[in-house]
């Protein structure tokens, strides 16, 4: 495998001294990328993002529907939307949106952070029986620094410097599972070096998950036998971020890519968030992917 305030800063606004000049808006700059997944070369699902930024805040987007032979596996659709500031170029979440529809309906769960970190988290799902944690998780217990799954393919660059993207550890928690990522850089990647359909400098990374909490004992029990995961970072645009050009691991259902089809372009407008609701009906593909 996701407002009060902002009333009462406008009204406090509408208090101030007719002379006081409203301060001018930041600009936000909009990026959006697809990306493509596949389970031993067969495509599955295919991922379209959003990306918002300004110089303090953040809004990511992203939409999973299937694709290819995906349509005979599955037809749920998957949508999530993180907000939330953004300082020294570092994620400071304020709220996660996630929902997912099927053809057993519509469900949805929500995140709310204070500071950063995670303060309540609210979902309409229950896990079956088997995918039960071992261990709960204190959600009081994670502290800041954490992002969740999508927003955690976002790597910040805090040297400026695409090394950056993959050296340390992160941590992802999504309201019920938390987990560890520890990456290490590898070689640098000429852009005439790779067949991506971006042209621009890549960085090998190499990244370990591990499970912290919340997650199966089967899935405790078989974390440690998959080799790390193979990842190749690019620079968004001039940002001060990356995001991978692909992502290859193991995972108990077989060999597991995320390819970039289009990297994060830059536009001059963004369209609304991902909504659930546009997906609730969308069941029946109108014909195959074949990318």
């Amino acid at each position: 495998m996701k407002r009060a305030i902002s009333l009462l800063l406008i009204g406090s606004l509408s208090l101030a001294p007719s002379l006081t000049q409203a301060a001018p808006a930041e600009a936000m700059r909009y990026f959006s990328a697809e990306y493509r997944i596949y389970a031993g070369g067969i495509l599955l699902s295919k991922v379209e993002l959003q990306l918002d930024l300004s110089p303090s805040r953040y809004r990511v987007s992203a939409h999973i529907a299937p694709a290819g032979l995906g349509h005979i596996a599955s037809n749920s659709h998957v949508v999530a939307t993180s907000t939330g500031g953004l300082v020294q170029s570092q994620f400071v979440p304020r709220h996660l949106d996630l929902s997912w529809a099927n053809d057993e309906g519509v469900k949805s769960s929500f995140m709310r952070y204070q500071d950063g970190a995670p303060l309540e988290f609210v979902s309409g799902y229950a896990p079956t029986p088997e995918n039960q944690s071992v261990e709960k998780v204190d959600i009081h217990s994670i502290g800041t620094g954490t992002t969740d799954p999508f927003l955690a393919m976002l790597a910040p660059l805090q040297t400026g410097k695409l090394v950056d993207a993959c050296r340390g550890q992160r941590s992802i928690f999504d309201g019920r599972r938390h987990a560890s990522l520890t990456l290490t850089a590898g070689r640098d990647i000429a852009a005439s070096a790779h067949d991506y359909p971006s042209r621009i400098p890549a960085l090998a990374c190499r990244v370990v998950w591990a499970p912290i909490a919340g997650y199966s004992k089967r899935s405790m029990a078989r974390a440690a036998e998959f080799p790390p995961i193979e990842a190749h970072y690019g620079r968004i645009g001039d940002t001060r971020f990356a995001a991978p050009l692909e992502m290859r691991g193991e995972t108990r259902y077989g060999a597991l890519s995320i390819y970039a089809v289009r990297f994060f372009t830059e536009v001059s407008a963004q369209d609304a968030p991902f909504d659930i609701q546009d997906y609730v009906y969308d069941y029946e593909p109108d014909e195959l992917d074949d990318e």
